[in-house]
């Protein structure tokens, strides 16, 4: 194990390496090129991509500009998206005038795109016919103007510290709202370094859930499943930086709150450099990206969270998808027809079915209207896959064992359920683990897609390093090295397990236990 550590260690220092040495070349380049954004005018992106977050539909509003715009794409963060524009592969990205301020300010090799695509409105979400958002919308009227440009300035301002919301310190005789909030839009709706979800928007909230004497329940996730969740029923209210456009309004009923912008974000063109060797802007990067990554905000807290998210759904959904597979062979075995049947048809559905849209059909459908938590639905979810692999691994170890087995057990007066629990099932076993070990560690990297269903585990955790820093390398590196660990950590737990079912490894002392062997 320690070596292993080293090894992975090693390769992620290695990595940093080649990778600000490549940033740094991308910077050379960019500087020789002059200042300011790469595209000016609309006519400029003929032939160009243009990327939006998923879920965003505005597509014909910038063809409404250039009918020649080469292709869109889509991303789950603006973090991603901003990698993409750094990194060439996209190159222009739409968003709001907020989060478009804060990321140029934060990253020198970025532009405001000079011309503005179109105004509009942020608006707060509501399931369609929801009586409540007229009431929202007349709170909100009252609320001073002076208050709402004061919160405005707070978040898209420079000064950190005073970036926290408000205690809830009124009564909240009315009730709770529950919110679904992006976690990944600063300064609208993000979660920070202490795992909070905060943001101009669920400032507007809370202000308005005073006037209204309620108390607020925010749940952080991913842009894409805000409105899905609203209208399933799982939150009252939708939140992070919607911009409210015909189409949603055909779906969702809207509380307007404030002036909104499209925008676009395009490549900086830098007009100057300070000449700083390479050892040293080498060792600069790592050291910063470390800081921002791990050390601000005291992240890594968000790292042990989303570890412990990870290992509660893996473990659980060992533990029970084992039971449930067994459990399910066992009822299977004899040939039932009617058990058989049942399988046959679950496993059908469970394995022909991804695993990121089962997850969603259970948390916005099965259980649309039932107080859950996500965690409690991704068990649900992988217990099922594994169960159904664990099935068919028990169907494939004790179909190997030769049919003499159970002839030879019969003939020696063993019942049907000790032929199987003391001569088959211990045989099977050696057939089995290698690939169940496998499954397990192939479960440990499947997990990374609950942030869907609003759970944020390693894999999400790293999403939201991720936008709070604008910096994708060293996180997503930092991530992998701990699902390298953790994979390692439990393939030991289950090779120290498998000794004990293998009799190829198991001492003699310990198969003889039990037997008199001189008689």
């Amino acid at each position: 194990m320690r070596k292993t550590a080293c090894i992975l260690l090693l390769a992620l220092i290695m990595s940093m390496m080649v990778a600000c040495g490549s940033k740094n070349s991308q910077d050379d380049a960019s500087i020789s090129s002059g200042g300011g954004p790469e595209y000016s005018t609309f006519e400029e992106l003929s032939g160009k991509t243009v990327s939006m977050l998923t879920g965003a539909p505005f597509e014909e509003l910038v063809k409404s500009k250039n009918p020649d715009v080469g292709g869109f794409t889509s991303f789950n963060s603006t973090p991603d998206m901003l990698l993409a524009l750094e990194s060439g592969k996209t190159d222009a990205v739409l968003t709001n005038n907020a989060i478009a301020a804060l990321a140029v300010n934060r990253n020198q090799d970025l532009a405001l795109f000079p011309q503005e695509l179109k105004g509009g409105t942020f608006g707060l979400a509501f399931e369609k016919g929801d009586a409540r958002c007229d009431d929202w919308q007349a709170a909100l009227d009252a609320i001073p103007e002076e208050a709402v440009e004061a919160a405005w300035k707070k978040w898209t301002g420079a000064d950190e510290s005073v970036k926290v919301l408000p205690a809830q310190d009124w009564p909240g005789a009315n009730g709770t709202v529950r919110v679904a909030a992006c976690d990944t839009l600063e300064p609208m709706s993000y979660v920070g370094g202490d795992g909070e979800p905060k943001g101009f928007d669920l400032e507007m909230i809370l202000m308005i859930a005073k006037e209204m004497d309620m108390h607020v329940e925010f749940t952080s996730m991913e842009f894409a499943a805000i409105l899905a969740s609203v209208q399933s029923g799982k939150a009252d209210i939708g939140a992070g930086s919607i911009i409210i456009t015909e189409e949603r309004a055909q779906a969702v009923d809207f509380v307007e709150y404030y002036p909104a912008a499209f925008v676009l974000i395009v490549r900086n063109l830098n007009d100057a450099a300070v000449e700083v060797s390479d050892d040293e802007r080498t060792d600069d990067g790592i050291a910063s990206s470390f800081e921002k990554t791990f050390l601000r905000e005291d992240r890594w807290k968000l790292f042990v969270s989303g570890v412990l998210i990870t290992l509660i759904i893996t473990l659980l959904s060992i533990i029970f998808g084992t039971i449930l597979g067994f459990a399910v062979f066992m009822l299977c075995r004899d040939g039932n027809p009617a058990a058989n049947l049942v399988t046959r048809f679950c496993l059908w559905l469970v394995q022909g079915m991804p695993m990121v849209v089962l997850l969603m059909i259970l948390y916005y459908i099965i259980f649309g209207k039932v107080a859950i938590d996500g965690v409690a639905v991704a068990v649900i979810g992988f217990t099922l896959t594994f169960g159904a692999t664990v099935f068919g691994l028990l169907k494939m170890g004790v179909g190997a064992v030769d049919i003499g087995q159970y002839e030879a057990a019969y003939a020696l007066g063993y019942s049907k359920q000790r032929t199987f629990f003391k001569i088959i099932l211990p045989q099977a076993l050696p057939h089995v683990l290698p690939a169940y070990k496998g499954e397990i560690v192939g479960l440990i990297k499947a997990t990374a897609i609950v942030g869907y269903i609003a759970v944020q585990d390693l894999t999400k955790m790293g999403d939201i390093v991720r936008s709070r820093t604008y910096e994708a390398f060293f996180p997503l590196i930092a991530v992998t090295v701990i699902y390298f660990l953790l994979e390692a950590l439990i393939g030991l737990f289950v090779l120290r397990i498998s000794v004990n079912f293998n009799p190829k490894r198991r001492r003699k002392e310990d198969i003889l236990k039990g037997v008199r062997t001189h008689d």
